[in-house]
């Protein structure tokens, strides 16, 4: 009898102690889940503001590249029209590009080849052959291969 009143109260009180413990595991639980909803609605608000900042950007620089159109062909400048329509696919899928150099390094340089087969099959080969050719400057901004490097590439064209 004795022996059973000693088990069955080993068992109440381990009971006990993993009721406690769940109970507290339980509390964790929920505020990580409340911290992880918090986070996600940060992060949506985060990619909804940088899309934002991506639209805008890319409303700057087409407005940019038409005014370099117009100021070529009043000035008749032929190199500097070429140069325009040359860069015209990246700065028209800017908020793409910049939407995908978001994701990581190294997506500059993919992104943009599609961007530019899309216009033309040969216009990427054009621009890169245009990037060799242009100022030390450029290169590092193309070979730096990231969001950085791409924002100050639309800047310097």
């Amino acid at each position: 009898m004795f022996l059973v009143s000693v088990i069955t109260l080993v068992f109440v009180l381990i009971s006990i102690y993993f009721f406690f413990r769940s109970e507290k595991l339980q509390r964790k639980l929920i505020t990580q889940q409340r911290d992880s909803s918090s986070i996600r609605r940060e992060n949506k608000l985060l990619v909804d503001t940088m899309t934002l900042v991506a639209t805008r950007e890319q409303e700057f620089a087409k407005e940019r590249l038409k005014r370099l159109s117009i100021y070529a062909k009043s000035n008749e400048m032929e190199q500097l029209l070429i140069h325009a329509e040359l860069i015209s696919p990246l700065i028209n899928n800017y908020s793409i590009i910049f939407q995908e150099c978001l994701k990581g390094k190294g997506r500059l340089k993919a992104i943009c080849q599609k961007c530019f087969e899309n216009q033309d099959k040969s216009a990427y080969k054009k621009f890169i052959a245009m990037l060799i050719t242009s100022n030390k400057q450029l290169k590092r901004y193309w070979s730096s291969d990231n969001l950085n490097g791409f924002l100050f590439l639309v800047d310097a064209f």
